[in-house]
């Protein structure tokens, strides 16, 4: 999945309050999954992200989008369409 795209749906399953989450949810690897969520923590879009064995984990407790993090979902609404087909899809083929 392309990082941006990874990024967006992250903090948007964030701000609508949808945790907890993890590399699973995307089918990406950890890898993939902890940059990302450290990208969103690193740059203010997201907050109470907190860390176990040097990795983030997003309980159903404490992760925030940012009013920085809102700010970018509202800007980037062509992947927010993208994601929303991309999360359709998914519901149909399960």
């Amino acid at each position: 999945m392309d990082k941006n795209k990874l990024r967006y749906a992250i903090l948007k399953e964030i701000s609508e309050g949808n945790t907890p989450l993890s590399e699973q949810d995307f089918e990406v690897s950890e890898d993939e999954f902890d940059e990302a969520v450290i990208f969103l923590t690193r740059e203010r879009y997201a907050e109470g992200i907190y860390y176990a064995d040097d990795r983030p984990v997003l309980n159903k407790i404490g992760p925030v989008a940012t009013e920085k993090g809102e700010q970018y979902l509202s800007e980037n609404s062509t992947l927010s369409k993208a994601y929303k087909g991309l999360k359709e899809i998914k519901s149909w083929i399960k």
